[in-house]
């Protein structure tokens, strides 16, 4: 039998959750925080918190350097090589190895995806998002008790049992 497990729903119901904050909100892109939620959802609340402290760490110093280059120096090809350089240099300058990856990549979508939208507010919405994103996955990861799985049956239907205490 293939089984759902708890990690799998609760990942789930964390981009529900997100989605959903950002309809309420009014925000327009539940993307970078539904991403944050999928990466933080681990296997036990600590390491939650932890992934999501690194992945916090990582969209700061990404957000903060892709704004300071893009302000400076403009966003092209070379600039983004050599801001890459400096985020992934700073990331371990401050011992924040684990945050690297993230760093980089909002620098990037810093970089790359500002059409028309200033770049302090473009960074100050990815950590906004991101933020959300963390704190939800970890209050469902925290809140959230999967006794039982969903399990596949001989008939390859579904079946619920005890899903959330």
């Amino acid at each position: 039998m293939m089984k759902i497990g708890s990690r799998n729903i609760k990942t789930a119901i964390s981009v529900f959750i997100c989605i959903s904050i950002f309809q309420l909100l009014n925000r327009p892109y539940p993307f970078y925080a539904c991403i944050a939620a999928v990466i933080c959802m681990q296997k036990s609340v600590k390491n939650s918190f932890k992934t999501g402290k690194n992945r916090m760490i990582g969209t700061v110093i990404g957000g903060v350097m892709g704004y300071v280059l893009t302000v400076t120096l403009g966003n092209s090809g070379l600039v983004c090589g050599l801001g890459i350089t400096i985020v992934i240099y700073s990331c371990n300058l401050f011992n924040q190895k684990n945050s690297v990856a993230i760093a980089c990549i909002v620098f990037i979508a810093i970089m790359t995806n500002l059409r028309g939208i200033p770049p302090h507010i473009y960074a100050i919405n990815r950590v906004i998002d991101t933020f959300i994103g963390i704190i939800v996955s970890i209050l469902v990861n925290r809140f959230i008790n999967i006794n039982n799985k969903f399990v596949r049956s001989e008939n390859n239907n579904f079946t619920v049992s005890k899903l959330i205490r």
